[in-house]
């Protein structure tokens, strides 16, 4: 990630106020019914349904008319974006959502669900934002660090608002959403957020029974077709299930191939019909197994896997509870997986209740800084990109107060990694129970 930024809310739902700043690799620790998928749902809904948010005709708002007046200075010049710029951008992108809060949460939730504040602060950025213009550019464009644009005749104030929203957007999601105007491919847009639910096992067991009965009036990205029973993310989750396209060569095929030989035993194949017929082939036999009778490790996982076999061009993934239904040993494979995705460059956000998990992360760390690190890496075989930098990482501990609101806290790093007070608290109480319990 080339950037980073702070999601602000107060009062939103059970959340009495949270910082939140996104980071390569971020981790949602605490309580139970704290309020951590409702978090995670939001920053879904911000990078997924944020480009919704853009008026169709100019604004006559005073914080638009500020990014109009600057890009009518700068039409047609290359000129680097300056952090006064994009400040300029931020405060156009939160006034709309203030204007869009309501119909946004109400979009994602499919629930009146409040929120007092919401907004993007603290913006951060490596390397500046080049604007340049070209006279044989027929669309807009983007590179890592740079916007390109078509040079600009008689610009109409509409076209001028075009250019301005592709501006805001690549600011604040180049790299971790789709580009403002991509094209729809086979249903779905490139580069959105993939969300995996904590509830997937249960989905993919039933996703065709679903789709006969009722999910079909619940397949759209809109408010207007409110007849869903579930979240936004769970009805996503089930297009990424029921459109699922296999792509000749996979993006992440070591992954994969980690997963299907340390994890599942065996691969996931997909037979392509009306509805995919998806089936567990285990590990040196030609037998194919519907998921229903595979272990719950095979349907548990299999979302990954389908996802990272897809023709999905995904730029981030938010994962609930990835240790689900995983014996300790292959919560810290599943561990492996999401650190190897980060440093693949897709950024992984998780919920999750498990400490071997946050174990496995503290030690990478701790070996990626060891003096020793190459040799230790041979003797306990991993590889370069199971390393995890500390800066790449951040982790929020959520937990109730007296008033059962929760409170969230951004917990610090040592030379060990990160202390989470919620599980070391509970693995003390479990210590203490078992010198008083035992017999002298």
């Amino acid at each position: 990630m080339d950037k980073s930024w702070v999601l602000h809310v107060e009062n939103f739902a059970k959340i009495k106020s949270a910082d939140i700043r996104i980071s390569p690799l971020m981790c949602f620790v605490g309580d139970n019914n704290s309020g951590k998928s409702y978090l995670m749902s939001l920053l879904w809904g911000i990078l997924t349904l944020g480009k919704d948010m853009f008026p169709k005709k100019a604004s006559e708002s005073r914080t638009y008319k500020l990014c109009e007046e600057w890009l009518k200075d700068n039409l047609n010049k290359s000129v680097s974006i300056t952090e006064e710029t994009t400040q300029l951008y931020i405060n156009w992108f939160n006034e709309m959502l203030i204007n869009n809060k309501k119909m946004l949460l109400k979009q994602l939730f499919n629930y009146d669900v409040e929120a007092e504040k919401i907004e993007i602060r603290d913006y951060r950025r490596k390397g500046n934002i080049l604007i340049r213009w070209d006279e044989n550019q027929k669309r807009y464009a983007t590179t890592k660090n740079a916007i390109i644009f078509p040079i600009q005749d008689n610009c109409t104030r509409d076209e001028l608002l075009n250019i301005n929203a592709y501006i805001c957007w690549y600011i604040l999601m180049h790299g971790i959403a789709s580009s403002l105007y991509s094209p729809v491919v086979k249903g779905r847009r490139t580069g959105e957020p993939i969300y995996l639910p904590a509830s997937r096992t249960g989905f993919m067991l039933t996703y065709q029974q679903l789709l006969e009965k009722s999910i079909k009036s619940s397949f759209s990205l809109t408010i207007d077709e409110g007849n869903s029973v579930l979240t936004l993310p769970y009805v996503d989750f089930l297009q990424l299930i029921i459109k699922f396209e296999p792509s000749k060569k996979a993006k992440h095929a070591d992954i994969i191939e980690f997963i299907e030989s340390d994890m599942t035993g065996g691969s996931i194949n997909v037979k392509k019909e009306f509805v995919p017929d998806i089936k567990y082939k285990p590990t040196n036999t030609n037998k194919e197994l519907p998921l229903f009778v595979s272990s719950s490790v095979v349907s548990e996982v299999s979302p990954i896997l389908l996802t990272l076999k897809s023709n999905i061009n995904f730029k981030s993934i938010i994962i609930e509870e990835p240790e689900a239904h995983l014996h300790p040993e292959l919560q810290q494979k599943m561990a492996q997986v999401i650190i190897r995705l980060m440093n693949s460059g897709v950024p992984v956000w998780i919920t999750t209740h498990s400490e071997t998990i946050l174990q496995h992360i503290n030690n990478m760390i701790k070996l990626k800084k060891n003096k020793r690190s190459k040799e230790l890496r041979e003797e306990y075989s991993y590889k370069e990109e199971d390393l995890v930098d500390i800066k790449d990482v951040s982790m929020y501990q959520f937990s109730e107060n007296e008033r059962q609101r929760t409170i969230i806290e951004d917990l610090k790093s040592n030379e060990n990694g990160f202390v989470v007070p919620t599980f070391n608290n509970a693995l003390q109480s479990i210590v203490d129970e078992v010198y008083a319990f035992q017999e002298d």
